[in-house]
């Protein structure tokens, strides 16, 4: 009887530290240099992704962002609106907000959160592109979930010009491939994956979240801020980021 009792032990410490795991936040900082063919002033971006359930606080970034990027699913089916709006105003107190839909958003009420959107000032990139900080050459393009919509890809880069300096978010990175290949995308952000959020060692049901270089690429695969049906994380720790973004020089 004493193993059966061992191993509730060790079975209830194993859920309590994956529950902890769920809830924590865990800042990732980078210095990112993109191509920069036409010059621009360097600026500190966040990107979150995959709230679902979980409420943002004010301590997020210690220090100012010029824009913020929520990289779909800021909430889900069942969170209250209240949450969402709280979410949001942290979030816009920290820099301009830009969004790109995610697989549970809609369900929530797509009418109510483009009120929401509306409220906060919140730009919603839907198979298409920005201009950033005024300077032509410096891009956002954002690809919405569902893309259903023909060419949808080929409309998100659509007066994007080789020369730029281009940052892509996608919620769901199976699309940097093609678009690495075919597009001029130099920085890729995309979240979804969660990281497998449960992990034993190498093995996960999806890969593990990263940042890398990836044939002269940068891409972000975040791990995500929250979780989805189960509130545990074990070895795919909950994550945002904040990058300082500046130009690449000519010897770098």
């Amino acid at each position: 009887m004493k193993w059966i009792y061992k191993s509730m032990l060790a079975a209830l410490a194993l859920l309590l530290f994956m529950f902890r795991n769920a809830y924590q936040q865990n800042l990732k900082s980078e210095t990112v240099e993109l191509p920069a063919k036409h010059p621009f002033k360097p600026f500190r971006l966040m990107f979150i992704s995959d709230i679902h359930r979980r409420t943002l606080y004010g301590n997020l970034a210690a220090h100012p962002v010029d824009m913020v990027i929520i990289g779909g699913d800021l909430a889900e089916k069942g969170v209250p609106l209240s949450r969402i709006e709280r979410n949001l105003q942290v979030l816009s107190e920290l820099g301009a907000l830009y969004f790109v839909w995610g697989n549970h958003d809609r369900h929530v009420g797509e009418e109510a959160l483009r009120q929401l959107f509306k409220k906060y000032k919140v730009t919603v990139l839907e198979n298409e592109w920005v201009t950033l900080f005024g300077n032509p050459h410096l891009k956002l393009a954002g690809l919405d979930y569902f893309i259903y919509e023909k060419d949808a890809v080929s409309k998100t880069f659509s007066g994007v010009k080789p020369e730029d300096t281009v940052l892509f978010v996608s919620h769901t990175p199976s699309i940097f491939k093609y678009v690495r290949e075919n597009y001029p995308a130099d920085f890729l952000l995309a979240g979804h994956t969660h990281g497998g959020q449960i992990r034993l060692g190498r093995f996960g049901i999806t890969e593990k979240g990263h940042f890398r270089e990836t044939n002269g690429k940068i891409e972000l695969v975040s791990n995500g801020y929250g979780t989805t049906k189960l509130p545990l994380r074990l070895d795919a720790e909950a994550q945002y980021h904040i990058y300082t973004i500046r130009p690449k020089s000519s010897d770098s």
